[in-house]
């Protein structure tokens, strides 16, 4: 009932007669309780087969190895449990770049607690003095805040060393105490992020490259593992000093107090793995906001500075970068090898590798360079380990997803080759590979006829006027999601013609929800959460919600301290309290389950209510405890 609720709370704020409300009002409705009663009449069938669905079970039951995605090319990699958290672990061994942190279980709370007041104290100076509005000040300040979550991504693409491959350590930081912090910063320091050398995507390097001069040799240069070889405390100050270079004021801060908002979200970088937390010193987090904006930055500080100092003898005819991959030109390998020895001496932190152009061909940016009857072309370029997988035909997703995914390969098919035939040849492979995936050939042949008919024939059309746009999002169910989303349309289009409506579909069963990799979040400090209570001596039950930790929530219902565990004199009023004191019931921890989950604040209070809606729970006051817009 959720999404329904969302689309009907954007729907009112469009200025609605009461006969028009109460009209579409009926309408969702209707619609909502009919899928409802399909599906408790009718059982969803499964795209797999049952030895299919036993076989993945299986798999997931199993706790010696790791099943995960590969970093690149869309291959699954299996490898043993021991093996790769010792990978991991050689990697945050380096004590330039991490630090371990002695933290005891009973203590995880109280150290999430003190990481949260640190920040909201500089966050309420700066609301104080002006910096930050309400609106800000709401948004940044952290409540309920998690450790970041560390795990690796196996670099297939790279050379196998022992047995074993790589690993790219991705931080999993959203839910953490600086995370909006660093989306709040992402904007500020976004200018800094760009120059004449950095290449936007590799649509316009395709468009670019073909005007270069044919005669030079390619090559592409690397950086090392470059988000944690940035040095953290000196990018933070290139930017400041970029930034406040010729303002006085950036977003309402002065240099020094940007600068600390900075240092903070940077510095406090927090996480857990295999249960052990662990701190970033140096370099920027993968997986972080902030970390492709300030390794971005650091090289824009410096790639200016550097090129114009190089001499000339060896200075490339052409440099364009995206983000640590650097595409250059000369008109010798002698050139090229004095060039990348001169930036290896720049900066202690920065190592280059180079790779260079092999039989008049290159590629970058997957896209496959050459040479031919004297000019410059351009196709798409797939790695060796390109598995060829893509979403199969079979695949329980709407038909219309299957037809978006036809025509994005299309897309970048025609964006990257530079000639019709080129984009035909790139189409006959692409017919193979989707055979391969179960597509059926008149369904390709379709999708390749529209695509051709709306690039060469028809012409859009464009509203003289913007309609609104209104979004739902709903679980893939087959043919019953396909006839709701008809109704919706049609409701919407009827009654609201200045609205458009924009439907999207949600698959529930995804292979990635089998195999869990990551660490998980002990329950204590799990929040945003909508929890029951159940009494043990007379299954009496509650619902709640809170952004909170759980430890801290249910410790109120219990009327002890948190972190101590001792009787509070004055608990604060409850339901559940104000139960155990008439009934002289006791209650514990273990009484306390966690329903869902929901970061987002306003859908969190409504899935709450909603829950008290459908079960009633006895200990509850109110029908609900956040208004509900459906059902007032």
């Amino acid at each position: 009932m959720l999404p329904f609720e969302l689309l009907f709370r954007d729907i009112k704020n469009n200025n609605l007669t009461t006969p028009q409300c109460n009209s579409i009002k009926s309408k969702i409705l209707d619609t909502a309780f009919s899928s409802f009663d399909f599906l408790n009449t009718n059982k969803i069938k499964s795209n797999l087969s049952n030895l299919e669905l036993e076989a993945l079970h299986f798999l997931s039951k199993q706790t010696d190895f790791v099943i995960q995605k590969s970093d690149k090319g869309n291959t699954v990699v299996l490898i043993d449990k021991e093996t790769y958290k010792n990978k991991i672990k050689d990697i945050i061994s380096d004590s330039a770049k991490f630090e371990k942190l002695n933290i005891e279980e009973d203590k995880q709370l109280n150290f999430l607690i003190n990481s949260e007041k640190k920040l909201k104290d500089i966050l309420k100076k700066f609301f104080k003095i002006g910096c930050l509005d309400k609106d800000k000040y709401d948004l940044i300040s952290p409540t309920g805040s998690k450790p970041g979550i560390l795990y690796g991504l196996a670099k297939v693409h790279k050379p196998v060393v022992g047995n074993c491959p790589s690993f790219r350590p991705i931080l999993s930081a959203i839910g953490t105490s600086t995370y909006n912090l660093a989306k709040f910063l992402v904007p500020i320091l976004k200018p800094l992020t760009i120059n004449e050398f950095t290449v936007k995507d590799s649509f316009s390097f395709a468009n670019e490259v073909t005007t270069f001069d044919k005669k030079c040799i390619m090559a592409s240069l690397d950086i090392e593992s470059l988000f944690t070889n940035i040095p953290l405390n000196e990018t933070i100050e290139n930017c400041i000093n970029d930034l406040f270079q010729s303002n006085s004021k950036v977003s309402n801060f002065d240099k020094f107090q940007l600068k600390e908002l900075l240092s903070f979200a940077a510095n406090e970088s927090f996480f857990i793995f295999d249960k052990e937390y662990f701190r970033q010193k140096d370099g920027v987090a993968m997986g972080s906001p902030l970390g492709p904006t300030l390794a971005n930055a650091f090289l824009c500080h410096y790639e200016k500075q550097w090129l114009s100092s190089c001499p000339e003898n060896f200075r490339p005819k052409v440099y364009r970068r995206y983000v640590d991959d650097i595409f250059v030109t000369f008109d010798s390998i002698d050139q090229l090898k004095m060039f990348v020895d001169y930036m290896n001496s720049r900066h202690s932190s920065m190592k280059f590798t180079f790779e260079i152009e092999k039989q008049d061909t290159f590629s970058f940016l997957d896209i496959k360079i050459c040479r031919e009857n004297d000019k410059i072309t351009t196709s798409v370029y797939r790695k060796p380990t390109f598995s060829g997988v893509f979403t199969n035909f079979d695949s329980f997703i709407p038909d219309i997803y299957k037809n978006g995914l036809v025509n994005t390969l299309l897309f970048r098919s025609f964006s990257i080759c530079s000639s019709y035939e080129k984009f035909h040849n790139e189409i006959v492979y692409l017919k193979e590979v989707l055979k391969r995936n179960g597509y059926p050939v008149t369904f390709i042949d379709n999708c390749i006829k529209l695509f051709l008919d709306r690039l060469f024939i028809y012409k859009k059309t464009k509203d003289t006027v913007d309609k609104k746009q209104l979004l739902i999002v709903l679980p893939y169910l087959g043919k019953q999601s396909l006839l709701i989303r008809k109704r919706l349309q049609s409701c919407i289009k009827n009654n609201l013609p200045y609205c458009s409506l924009r439907i999207v579909f949600q698959s529930k069963t995804r292979l990635s929800t089998l195999f869990r990799f990551k660490d998980v979040i002990p329950k204590d400090i799990c929040s945003h959460i909508v929890y029951k209570f159940v009494c043990s001596c007379c299954n009496a039950t509650y619902y709640g919600e809170s952004e909170r930790h759980f430890h801290i929530r249910a410790s109120e219902h219990l009327g002890i301290t948190p972190l101590t565990g001792k009787r509070v004199v004055n608990p604060k009023k409850s339901a559940i309290n104000d139960h155990m004191l008439y009934k002289n019931h006791d209650a514990s921890y273990d009484d306390f389950s966690i329903l869902t989950r929901e970061n987002n604040k306003f859908k969190l209070r409504i899935k709450e209510s909603l829950l008290i809606k459908r079960d009633k729970p006895d200990l509850n006051r109110n029908i609900y405890s956040f208004p509900l817009e459906l059902f007032d």
